[in-house]
């Protein structure tokens, strides 16, 4: 009976013992990572310091907002030429009807009609 629960104690103990070894592998891994991240961050912030950005990339984005203020003109421009464009095609259609309307019958349609009468 000893012989079991010291065989069944030495089997919890490896268990926790390997536990214990894979928590330590993590835990210096996940620092590796942080470092990494926290140099990665570092870099970052100093690359990318508005006091030190490069005039090229000053020059990219006051070129891209430049061509994203004239976008949006441009598809303000679109709209109303849009709106011109279908207001102008209601005009043919407007026309014929207004012709036909005002159109009087000739003479012979009105006798032809009244005959029939």
């Amino acid at each position: 009976m000893i012989a079991v629960a010291v065989g069944l104690n030495l089997v919890i103990a490896l268990f926790c013992f390997f536990v214990a070894w894979r928590l330590w592998r993590l835990s210096k891994t996940l620092g590796a990572v942080a470092d990494a991240l926290a140099n990665w961050d570092r870099n970052a912030r100093r690359i990318l310091d508005p006091v030190a950005v490069p005039p090229a990339i000053l020059r990219g984005q006051t070129g891209t907002a430049y061509l994203r203020q004239n976008y949006a003109l441009l598809q303000f421009q679109i709209q109303r030429l849009e709106q011109v464009m279908g207001v102008v095609g209601i005009f043919p259609m407007a026309n014929r009807w207004l012709r036909v309307r005002g159109r009087r019958p000739s003479p012979r349609i009105k006798m032809a009609l009244s005959e029939k009468r």
